[in-house]
């Protein structure tokens, strides 16, 4: 990087004091082309009717005059007229009259000692480095040399000559001399000591050049992600572009996997910010919407709909032929893609919160979800029209908030289908804010959900947890139907699309059950490859293609349970109830993952030192029994191999390095399970093809 310091010459060239004659940063290692940006953004340099510069053509004494103009604080000031002519060689008449006229009434410009201005002569470069030096303060008076030493000394001691190709003072300036000139302007200080770019309202980066990516902040486009196609989506072909990466100039070729790519369209420059915490509310920030699939909501779009448009709907991979009514579209208008969402809730309105002055969030059947738009706030406001008691549908939107609102009629029904939670008395307010108590059941339905509704059962309604129910709601009316086995068998495909012959909804809803308290929301892929017997499926329904919308499944992935190591296991003495005489008790002490417990039972379980499986419903331990053993296995990403045979691999696998000597079981990281050295073994509890996972993993310390 070239520097300069003030000489001596220049410092006895000024009537001023060194100290108001700062250096500044240099600017040797500018691109032309980022140059050649940063004025026309500026409007400085705008080039001719299609953006060419012409950078070799020779510059006027009154082109450079306008150019001057271009760059001062008073450029908004410039009339559209002179009404008299500025010199005698100035007809008011020209078009570069008015920019004279200004530059000499703010004494930038000035005429020959006979009065003349010469517009239509070469400027050279000893006149341009003088109106320069006024740009930044400097009046001829500030100098004790006589011109131009002063003015020339000054010139090259800012470095305002970086990059120009005139060097003796009577050589001609072209437009490329005239392009560094003013971009060196813009990195320079003032007669003040000031950025001179700060009075045209942009600054400089750490590094004392224009900050392009604030200069060009107020035109920036995106972000996209830097992802398979991203060329494409950009409105430049980005070989021609000036790239930066986090604030530093770059190439195409530095730019990494899921970046995150702005544009200046205009100026054909591409600005990356290195992907990383915080990337996802950039880009969620660029999504834009959402709109309700209703009426001619395409018109609402920023672009037109064609079959290749991509879609994704429920995270899934969809197409626009199958986007219905109702549902909750957003969109981003660089990608030109769509989001579609078709979650809905249907309920009586219990809460809206924390007032109808300013709503935030609102409850149904228990469930409190935030209003994630101002048409649901509204909705829900003292404006809108829904107040507590309101049988309404909820449609939600990216983030699972309610994103808009629907009025449910009274010959609308709501279904919810589950297993029993609870029978249970809670407390609510009216819509006048009056506490009053109901019954209500609680039901843990197919989508993991817990859903409280109003129900007024008798002694001889009540319902078991664990029971298998259909509830509906219409007009306010709760009913509950005890549901019988409903199975369905088959094996799920290895893209956990298909059960059988029969098609998986892209929207099924699966629900894991053990006893009569647990049950777990499960996804599809978990599923995958699993063969499903008649005693392993409660229920199934499907819709009117047949396809499966919902499954219940009993205790298939076994994923609801707890796996670790059994540390020991013995029996007591205690007094049995009202007997006066002692009864046993088996004490188990595990540590599942970390974190050792003290299990007391009256039953005994089979059980062994080692890995286990502790199968829990509620606070009560049904179920403790030993793991299967693999023995010599290797890891291989998500499976234990050996043998050839794989097994996969719980998502929670619990890592033990074992002490033969000690008999010790120490939990480990997975990293510090390879690295022991020690001989591997997995433990799974049922086969893969049953919905079993490998869920421990030994290592024997050598």
């Amino acid at each position: 990087m070239k520097k300069r310091v003030l000489s001596a010459a220049l410092c006895a060239a000024l009537v001023l004091p060194m100290a108001v004659c700062p250096v500044r940063a240099d600017v040797y290692d500018v691109p032309e082309r980022e140059k050649a940006a940063v004025l026309r953004e500026l409007e400085i340099m705008v080039g001719d009717e299609t953006g060419a510069l012409h950078l070799e053509l020779p510059v006027t004494r009154a082109e450079f005059t306008k150019l001057v103009m271009a760059c001062s604080p008073y450029k908004d000031a410039v009339g559209d007229t002179a009404g008299t002519d500025p010199y005698p060689d100035v007809s008011h008449l020209r078009w570069y009259a008015p920019y004279v006229r200004a530059a000499v009434d703010h004494g930038f410009a000035k005429g020959d000692e006979r009065g003349w201005f010469h517009p239509e002569e070469t400027i050279a470069l000893r006149e341009g480095a003088t109106m320069a030096a006024r740009l930044l303060g400097y009046q001829d008076e500030d100098f004790n040399a006589p011109w131009p030493a002063g003015q020339m000394a000054l010139f090259r001691a800012l470095d305002l000559d970086a990059g120009v190709e005139a060097q003796g003072q009577t050589d001609p300036l072209s437009r490329r001399d005239c392009l560094h000139i003013f971009y060196n302007l813009l990195c320079a200080k003032n007669k003040a000591g000031q950025d001179y770019i700060n009075l045209l309202g942009s600054v400089l980066d750490q590094d004392g050049e224009v900050d392009v990516a604030a200069l060009f902040q107020v035109e920036q486009e995106g972000p996209i992600p830097l992802t398979d196609g991203w060329q494409s989506l950009l409105p430049f072909d980005p070989a021609d572009a000036l790239v930066f990466r986090d604030g530093e100039r770059a190439e195409l070729s530095e730019l990494r996997e899921y970046d995150l790519l702005y544009w200046a369209k205009d100026a054909a420059i591409l600005m990356a910010v290195s992907g990383g915490q915080g990337a996802m509310g950039q880009l969620s920030a660029a999504v834009d919407g959402p709109v309700v699939a209703e009426g001619n909501w395409q018109s609402k779009l920023p672009f037109a709909l064609t079959a290749a448009t991509p879609v994704t709907r429920n995270g899934a991979r969809s197409s626009v032929g199958a986007i219905g009514g109702g549902e909750v579209v957003y969109w981003s208008k660089y990608a030109k893609a769509l989001y579609v969402y078709d979650k809905t809730v249907t309920g009586t309105v219990e809460a809206i919160s924390p007032s109808l002055a300013a709503p935030t969030a609102v409850t149904i059947a228990g469930v409190t979800y935030p209003l994630e738009t101002l048409e649901a706030q509204y909705d829900f406001s003292d404006l809108g029209p829904y107040r507590k008691g309101d049988g309404v549908r909820l449609l939600l939107g990216r983030t699972g908030g309610a994103a808009a609102v629907r009025s449910l009629g009274a010959e609308d029904t709501v279904t919810k289908v589950g297993v029993v939670s609870a029978l249970e008395n809670r407390s609510y307010t009216d819509e006048l804010d009056k506490p009053y108590a109901a019954k209500v059941i609680v039901l843990t339905a197919a989508d993991g959900q817990s859903y409280a509704y109003p129900y007024a059962w008798k002694d001889g309604d009540e319902f078991d947890p664990g029971e298998l129910v259909r509830v509906s709601v219409q007009d306010g009316v709760t009913t509950v139907t005890r549901l019988g086995r409903e199975p369905v068998t088959g094996t799920v495909n290895a893209t956990a699309t298909r059960l059988g012959g029969r098609a998986l909804s892209p929207d099924v809803e699966i629900l894991d059950t053990y006893g009569e308290h647990t049950a777990r929301a499960v996804a599809p892929a978990r599923l995958a490859g699993v063969e499903l017997t008649t005693e392993m499926v409660r229920w199934h329904e499907t819709d009117s293609s047949g396809a499966i919308t919902a499954l219940i499944l009993d205790d298939v992935t076994g994923d609801s349970h707890s796996y670790g190591v059994l540390v020991e296991a013995e029996t007591i003495s205690v007094p049995a109830t009202g007997m006066g005489t002692l009864a046993s008790q088996s004490v188990y002490t595990v540590d599942l993952g970390g974190r050792q417990q003290t299990l007391p039972s009256v039953k005994r379980f089979p059980a062994e030192k080692g890995p286990v499986c502790v199968a829990m419903d509620g606070q009560e331990v049904r179920e403790m029994y030993p793991l299967h053993k693999v023995a010599d296995v290797t890891l291989d990403g998500q499976d234990a191999v050996a043998a050839g045979k794989r097994w996969p691999l719980s998502d929670n696998v619990a890592y033990y390095i074992y002490n033969d000597r000690d008999r010790v079981y120490t939990l480990a990281s997975r990293s510090q399970v390879l690295a022991s050295g020690g001989s591997l073994s997995a433990w799974y509890d049922t086969p893969s093809a049953q919905g079993g996972r490998v869920r421990v993993v030994v290592a024997q310390e050598k």
